[in-house]
């Protein structure tokens, strides 16, 4: 017992000793202190906190599919760790960093196609700039070019769920190189972006919208895929006076390899948008219109599943693969009664279209949205918000129609940043 006290004794005074010393050398751990002494470098610390609290109610042909007899309902009461994040940001003459992650990993239910595109993972950002004067180099993984939701204040769900609906989130985050340069003459920027490329069939163990395997199967737990080049997007943003414009869009390709049989066939994906967005005094309007082509599979921030049918293929023996055209919009109005009060609404829809043994293969669903941002102050937000979804119909020729049923969920989401 002797022993124990001398220690803890010992241990006292070299405490002591040590806050005296920080004490006068004025190094006590402050939030202003936090910053680095030279003064050409910048560090900031921020982060945002979010909480679901909402119901949702799913109707008896769309609970069907989870294999539910009638419909079901739940009660979400959760943080939501996807969109909550933790985050630095650095900078130094002209290179800059941010490294922001979120307190998720929850890697057994992570979802394919969402894998790496920042939506599930830990990470969010991870990069690092430099300044070139005419414009910014970026290494590492952030915002892409084709990431503009319109309806970027929907929030039930952990936000991005109206990419399903005719919105264009598109690829949210990937690493790759990117280069950003301003366009004075139109107060805009130019963006263009080599990332790695998406290699996601849809669903495994099957082709597309057809339940039964054909050889060789493209999607099937026994293939491969190769790619030789990243995958390139681009987009240009820009404004005249209240009104301003986005174009924007984006090319994957790889090649499915069957290993038993070595035969291959090219997939290419691709995305064209654009956005128009139009603001006078507190009220504001904002729309975009896409194509695409198997934009299930191009690595886009929804679920593959939500985004519409599959390239498939049609007859066994033969290794060509249909494609699947796609198109969706989306629109919003709003209006700001004063710093913190506001209101908008939005409506889109989005199809796949698909050539079939027999005729056209279809896929649609649409969604209503509309929420009421209230801003306790700028860094405390409640949002009561309304979601109704149609999960749309697919229609196969030969076959009935499968109706999916709809979804609606309200409650109020809860954010602090800071």
């Amino acid at each position: 017992m002797r022993k124990l006290s001398v220690v803890f004794i010992a241990l006292a005074m070299v405490f002591a000793f040590s806050v005296n010393a920080m004490a006068a050398q004025a190094l006590f751990y402050t939030e202003k202190e936090r910053l680095p002494t030279s003064p050409t470098k910048e560090l900031e610390v921020y982060g945002s906190i979010r909480m679901n609290t909402f119901w949702q109610s799913i109707d008896k042909e769309s609970a069907a599919s989870t294999g539910f007899a009638f419909k079901d309902s739940d009660l979400v009461w959760d943080i939501d760790d996807g969109s909550s994040r933790f985050g630095v940001r650095f900078k130094s003459g002209k290179v800059g960093a941010n490294v922001e992650i979120r307190p998720r990993d929850r890697q057994s239910v992570r979802t394919r196609a969402m894998s790496i595109q920042g939506q599930m993972d830990l990470l969010r950002h991870w990069y690092g700039s430099y300044d070139l004067g005419f414009g910014t180099f970026i290494v590492g993984q952030t915002w892409t070019p084709t990431f503009n939701p319109i309806c970027n204040e929907c929030l039930i769900g952990g936000g991005g769920v109206l990419d399903g609906y005719g919105d264009g989130g598109f690829t949210a985050r990937a690493p790759g190189l990117q280069l950003h340069v301003p366009i004075k003459g139109i107060n805009g920027l130019f963006k263009f972006a080599l990332l790695k490329p998406w290699t996601d069939p849809g669903p495994l163990g099957t082709t597309g919208i057809a339940a039964t395997n054909v050889t060789p199967n493209w999607g099937a737990t026994g293939a491969d895929f190769d790619t030789t080049l990243p995958k390139i997007e681009a987009s240009l943003s820009g404004a005249f006076g209240p009104l301003g414009f986005n174009v924007r869009g984006g090319w994957n390709t790889v090649d499915y390899v069957q290993k038993t049989t070595d035969t291959s066939e090219t997939v290419d994906s691709w995305v064209a948008c654009g956005d128009v967005m139009y603001s006078i005094g507190p009220f504001y309007v904002r729309g975009l219109g896409y194509l695409a082509q198997n934009l299930s599979v191009y690595g886009a921030g929804a679920p593959a599943a939500a985004l519409g049918l599959f390239p498939t293929q049609l007859v066994a023996g033969d290794n060509s693969i249909e494609d699947v055209k796609n198109w969706g919009w989306f629109g919003v109005a709003g209006f700001k009664f004063n710093d913190m009060l506001s209101i908008e609404a939005g409506y889109g829809m989005r199809q796949s279209k698909q050539d079939v043994a027999g005729g056209t293969a279809k896929e649609d669903a649409s969604a209503f949205v509309v929420f009421l941002p209230i801003s306790i102050t700028p860094a405390f937000v409640i949002t009561p918000e309304v979601l109704w979804t149609d999960e749309g119909t697919i229609k196969v020729p030969g076959a009935a129609d499968i109706d999916r049923g709809n979804k609606l969920y309200y409650g109020i989401y809860w954010r602090i940043d800071f």
